[in-house]
C-alpha cells in the first residue's frame, strides 16, 4: 500500500530535438519527478515546486482540519457513509471561509472522487499528512478510527504551536516597545540637550559620550543602515533556498538557547506523535518516514529523517536509523528500541510524543514566569541608561559650579 504525498512540480526541459518543454506533473518526489521527465525522453532545466495557486477562501480558522475530522469520525463510526455526512456537514456550515471548501468536498465526493483526492486541492488548508493518512484509512477500511486519531494528534499539535506562538508574542512586543521607546527619546528628547552640552566646560561622561556618538552615527549613516539591513534581509532570502544554507540556519534555530529549545520539544512532539498515528493506520516505516518529512518545515530535521528513512529502506531498524539525528534524544530511542522489541513501537512513540509534550510544557511555564521580569528589567535598563546619559551632564556641571 502507498501512501505517499503527490506534489506538483513546475518543470522546464529540452526533448531530443532541443525544443523548449514546459509544464506541470505530479509525483511523490522531486527525484521521481526528474525521473518521470527523463523517461519520457527530456532533459530537466528547471525543476521546483508547482507554487499554490491563491483560493478565494485562505482565511480559515487553524482548528478547522481538526473540527471537521472530529465530526466525521462521529458520523463514519455510526453507520454514515462519508458522502452523506459531507452534505450533512456542509448544509449546516454554508457561511463564514470552510463553506466553500466543504460544499467542494462534497462535490468531489459525490462526483466519485476519494476524500483524500479532494482535500489535495486545498493543501494550504489540510497538510500532505492530513490527506495522506485519510488515504490510508481509505485504503484500510478504518477511517473512522483513523480520522478519531488524526484529530486528536491535530489537536495536540494545534495546542502546542499556539503557546509557543503566545510566548513568542511577548518578546516580540518588548523589543518593539524598546525601539519604539529609545527611537522616541534619541530623536526628540535628547536632541534638545546636544548643544547644552556642548557648551557646557566639564567633560562629558562616557555613558553620555556614547550616546552622542550613537546619535551621530544614526543622523549620519542612519538612512544607509536601514538600506544595508534590508539588503541584508533580502539576500538572507535568497539564499535560504539554498538547501545546505537552509540546514545550517535550520539546526542553529533548534539549538538557540531558550526558546529554540522550546521549539524543538515542540516538532519533537509533532513528529512523534504523528508517526504514531502514520504506522497505526498500517503503514510500513518507510512509507511513513516520506509522509513525516512533510510534518516540519525544519530542513535540518527533514534531512535527518531523509537520512532514516534510506537507513529503514537498508533493513535497519527505526531506533538505529535515527541515531545521531538528533531528532530524538537517546532516552527516547531507547524507548523505542524497546517497544520495537517488544513490537509495540506505534504505542511506544505516542508516549515518547506525551514524555515530550511535558517536557514542552515545563519550559514553557519557565518561560512564561521568568519573561516578565526580564522584560522590565530590559526596557527599564534601555530607557534609563538613556534618561542618565542625559541628565548626568548637568549634575556634573551644578556640582562644578556650586
Amino acid at each position: 500500500m502507498s501512501a505517499e504525498p503527490m506534489t506538483e512540480y513546475d518543470y522546464k526541459a529540452r526533448d531530443s530535438a532541443g525544443r523548449m518543454k514546459r509544464g506541470r506533473l505530479r509525483a511523490p518526489s522531486k527525484r521521481e519527478a526528474a525521473k518521470q521527465l527523463s523517461e519520457g525522453g527530456l532533459f530537466v532545466v528547471r525543476l521546483r515546486s508547482a507554487r499554490v495557486a491563491w483560493r478565494p477562501t485562505p482565511g480559515t480558522d487553524r482548528r478547522f482540519p481538526v473540527t471537521l475530522c472530529r465530526r466525521l469520525a462521529v458520523m463514519l463510526s455510526a453507520g454514515v457513509t462519508i458522502g452523506e455526512a459531507l452534505r450533512v456537514i456542509s448544509a449546516r456550515e454554508k457561511t463564514g471561509a470552510g463553506g466553500q471548501i466543504l460544499e467542494e468536498l462534497y462535490q468531489a465526493v459525490a462526483g466519485g472522487e476519494r476524500l483524500s483526492e479532494a482535500m489535495n486541492r486545498w493543501p494550504q488548508v489540510f497538510a500532505p499528512r492530513i490527506a495522506a493518512l485519510v488515504d490510508a484509512g481509505e485504503k484500510s477500511g478504518s477511517l473512522d478510527v483513523l480520522l478519531e486519531r488524526l484529530a486528536d494528534s491535530l489537536e495536540a499539535d494545534y495546542a502546542a504551536r499556539e503557546k509557543l506562538l503566545t510566548l513568542m508574542m511577548y518578546p516580540c512586543i518588548l523589543a518593539a516597545a524598546v525601539a519604539v521607546a529609545a527611537g522616541f527619546l534619541l530623536m526628540f528628547v535628547f536632541p534638545v540637550f546636544i548643544s547644552m552640552f556642548q557648551s557646557l566646560s566639564i567633560e562629558l561622561p562616557l555613558p553620555t559620550r556614547l550616546l552622542l556618538g550613537l546619535y551621530g552615527f544614526l543622523d549620519a549613516y542612519g538612512a544607509w543602515l536601514l538600506i544595508a539591513v534590508l539588503v541584508l534581509i533580502f539576500c538572507f532570502r535568497r539564499f535560504y533556498r539554498d538547501g545546505a544554507f537552509r540546514v545550517r540556519v535550520d539546526w542553529g534555530l533548534v539549538h538557540c538557547p531558550v526558546f529554540g529549545k522550546l521549539a524543538f520539544s515542540t516538532e519533537r512532539t509533532n513528529l512523534a506523535g504523528t508517526l504514531s498515528v502514520l504506522l497505526s493506520s498500517g503503514l510500513v516505516i518507510d512509507q511513513a518516514l516520506s509522509i513525516l518529512q512533510g510534518v516540519t518545515e525544519n530542513a535540518f530535521l527533514r534531512r535527518g529523517l531523509r537520512k532514516a528513512q534510506f537507513e529503514v529502506q537498508k533493513g535497519y531498524a527505526l531506533s538505529d536509523a535515527l541515531r545521531g539525528s538528533e531528532i530524538f534524544s537517546p532516552m527516547h530511542l531507547e524507548l523505542l528500541a524497546t517497544g520495537e522489541a517488544a513490537g509495540e513501537m506505534e504505542a511506544m512513540l505516542a508516549k515518547i510524543a506525551v514524555y515530550c509534550r511535558l517536557d514542552m510544557d515545563t519550559q514553557a511555564e519557565r518561560i512564561r514566569v521568568l519573561l516578565p521580569p526580564l522584560a522590565l528589567l530590559v526596557l527599564g535598563g534601555v530607557v534609563g541608561l538613556i534618561i542618565f546619559s542625559t541628565v548626568l551632564p548637568l549634575l556634573d556641571s551644578m556640582t562644578a559650579f556650586m
